[in-house]
């Protein structure tokens, strides 16, 4: 699930055919009559201008049209999804590295792209209830973000090693302590294996 990198915070613009199949539109096929869709995507969560993009509508070939295949993730990788913070359709996954994904699911179920999740948790520190459950949460946050916003290591908890329930729920225990004692908590990944299940991880607060 490896590709070229390129840079995807440069928008760019695919007017004169379909972003999703490739095919040059013909001359029937305009917005104006529901043949074509115009739309704005992101391939990085942190792009600031929207790549705009136009995608055949009503071509159902039987397994959905362009634009529901732009969307489902049933048949192919690296598809959009809306993200329900900031509304914007954002790929799911980083294009040229598919093991990252920009997906986080939120405590209440919503999916929401990972620049909204990191926002709120360099904001706000993680809810004490994924603690509690003894899952470590956490993503691969900026290092300057973390040091500019003030943001201290926790002594002795810079690349610790998590393989299994023993050593999430040491880290769970130190991260409940601290959010006792009115500190907000912030857990950097370093090294994570898909999925979450082993890596190495900081632990930061204020």
């Amino acid at each position: 699930m490896m590709g070229i990198p390129y840079n995807t915070k440069k928008p760019y613009k695919k007017l004169g055919e379909c972003h999703e199949c490739g095919e040059k539109f013909a001359k029937s096929d305009t917005i104006k009559s529901g043949k074509v869709v115009q739309l704005k995507l992101y391939d990085d969560p942190w792009q600031d201008e929207p790549n705009i993009v136009r995608v055949h509508a009503h071509n159902d070939d039987g397994h959905g049209d362009c634009l529901d295949k732009l969307t489902d993730t049933s048949w192919a990788d690296f598809r959009y999804f809306t993200c329900e913070k900031c509304d914007r359709l954002v790929i799911s996954q980083c294009p040229y590295n598919g093991w990252r994904s920009y997906i986080k699911e939120t405590d209440d179920g919503r999916e929401i792209c990972v620049r909204c999740y990191q926002e709120d948790i360099l904001e706000n520190g993680h809810d004490v209830e994924i603690f509690k459950s003894g899952r470590v949460p956490g993503d691969f946050f900026s290092e300057k973000e973390i040091s500019n916003l003030n943001w201290g290591l926790v002594s002795g908890q810079n690349y610790k090693h998590i393989a299994g329930r023993d050593s999430a729920g040491e880290l769970c225990k130190l991260a409940l302590k601290l959010i006792g004692e009115g500190r907000k908590v912030l857990i950097n990944y370093e090294t994570m294996a898909q999925g979450g299940g082993e890596g190495y991880v900081s632990m930061y607060y204020k």
